[in-house]
């Protein structure tokens, strides 16, 4: 049996710490390590990890100064010595058998990375969803970048960088953008193309935790736009790699991306510079003719007068929810 790593990024999670290194510490699969990247926290998670040390010889403690989960992220991979890696955020627990069930997975199919479900919500005790015959797929690098595009579901699913059982060599020369938040948005694509076969399962092994101070559910700032980038990288990677198809797909996502970020930084944080950087980005990209695939409300006029003066878009949108409301 293969050793598995469980990396563990660490910042201000005393809340929920001690369930999330127990659900790791609980796998039946045993040969693990856990990897926790303590990321200069001035709550209790400090001792929270060195209590858990003391307890499991199978744990290493790594305390730093804060530089941001992705710096923890890369840190928890060059220190790992797994073949294989699980990534799990402090929030989020896992389902006792979750590396077993993965793992085999990994070893009957031949596969570079597992896929697995996952459950949402405000549970503090989920234990799996007991299917007996999971349903389990193959699929190429091309189809599960495709999945991406699918739903709102399908994103957070192939994108997240929880949930998984990598090949650790998958990561050889790729790592998380230092600074960003989503910056698994910045990543993942990357190592999903690397795959040659990737097993999806539909059982459910992981629980994404909900809590109102999470990065994911805080109210809209000026960092969340982080991702624009992200998505403006994953089109210049589709070019540079031929997949032409993927390309206009992400080119169609990102171009109505920049049209809501825009609408958000003006009514919510009224960021001029931001509004401009935004505006700068949507022209490099518009092409004159173009209309969307994927949002069909999108058409030439509407993107044609964005990019004359976003303004006239945002006068629309005040005009129809007027009419809406009269009619």
């Amino acid at each position: 049996m293969d050793l598995v790593s469980v990396i563990i990024p660490v910042y201000m999670s005393e809340q929920y710490l001690n369930r999330c290194i127990e659900s790791a510490c609980r796998q039946t699969y045993e040969n693990i390590e856990i990897v926790l990247i303590d990321d200069g926290s001035t709550d209790q998670s400090s001792e929270i990890c060195d209590r858990w040390k003391e307890k499991d010889n199978r744990i290493k403690v790594i305390h730093q100064q804060n530089q941001g989960v992705s710096v923890a992220r890369n840190v928890g991979i060059e220190k790992s010595n797994g073949k294989y890696i699980v990534m799990l955020d402090s929030d989020d627990y896992l389902f006792p058998e979750m590396i077993k069930r993965m793992y085999s997975i990994q070893e009957k199919y031949d596969t570079d990375l597992v896929i697995c479900g996952f459950e949402k919500g405000k549970s503090e005790t989920f234990e799996g969803l007991q299917s007996l015959n999971p349903q389990i797929e193959i699929i190429d690098s091309q189809t599960a970048l495709m999945r991406i595009y699918e739903s709102d579901e399908k994103a957070l699913q192939y994108v997240a960088p929880w949930a998984k059982l990598y090949k650790k060599k998958l990561f050889k020369d790729i790592r998380y953008p230092t600074g960003k938040i989503f910056e698994d948005i910045y990543v993942t694509h990357q190592i999903l193309y690397r795959c040659n076969r990737i097993a999806v399962t539909s059982q459910k092994m992981l629980y994404y935790y909900q809590h109102p101070e999470s990065i994911m559910n805080r109210k809209f700032h000026i960092k969340k736009l982080d991702y624009l980038e992200a998505l403006k990288r994953r089109i210049d990677f589709f070019e540079e790699n031929k997949l032409e198809k993927l390309k206009i797909i992400a080119g169609d996502e990102y171009i109505h991306s920049l049209i809501w970020e825009y609408s958000r930084t003006r009514d919510l944080i009224k960021n001029k510079d931001a509004m401009s950087e935004i505006v700068s980005r949507y022209r490099k990209i518009y092409k004159w003719g173009y209309s969307s695939k994927r949002y069909p409300q999108e058409t030439k006029l509407f993107l044609w007068l964005f990019y004359l003066n976003p303004e006239f878009v945002m006068l629309y949108w005040k005009i129809e929810a007027k009419l809406k409301r009269v009619f």
